[in-house]
């Protein structure tokens, strides 16, 4: 059971080195979009999905592991938690929680840039389409004819119309 806690140690580990990846990448995207750089963004995809790939990977190896440690300890399936496992493995139990806390952290700073980044994209649609509305209202009017009453008149339509006259 050692071995498998101790695999379980570097899998968290590993994936909170991935998240503090995903994090610094995220931090230089910010940059990225305010000077514009389009083909930097692009590349940072690239190494973002590559990032998320090898998280899911361990995510995948971290599951399998506490399911079996589960097993091992008589924890059943839908209580299975690495904070109900660790009281129950004493020594090897501290180091654990020690992983798993890390690992929190990160997804708890990583949570709250991706709420900032939110906000921060939010604010710039906001920009645009206000950006548009102006554009929209400086364009020139459609059209209008005054009637008989010097009011106006709303278009009946768009189309063209033709006349001819004989004579």
């Amino acid at each position: 059971m050692k071995a498998v806690v101790e695999e379980l140690i570097a899998v968290l580990d590993g994936e909170t080195r991935l998240a503090c990846n995903l994090l610094e990448q995220l931090q230089t995207d910010h940059k990225l979009i305010i000077h514009q750089e389009i083909v930097a963004l692009e590349a940072s995809n690239l190494v973002k999905e590559e990032l998320i790939i090898r998280f899911q990977s361990l995510e995948e190896q971290r599951m399998r592991l506490t399911l079996q440690l589960g097993n091992a300890l008589g924890i059943p399936a839908e209580e299975l938690r690495i904070s109900k496992i660790c009281p129950q493995l004493g020594a090897d139990g501290t180091a654990l929680e020690s992983s798993a806390e890390k690992l929190r952290a990160v997804i708890g700073s990583l949570s709250e840039l991706v709420a900032i980044s939110r906000g921060f994209l939010e604010q710039s649609i906001l920009g645009i389409r206000g950006l548009l509305s102006l554009i929209q209202s400086l364009r020139t009017p459609d059209a209008q004819t005054y009637g008989a009453d010097g009011q106006v008149e709303a278009a009946s339509s768009n189309d063209a119309v033709s006349i001819q006259r004989e004579a």
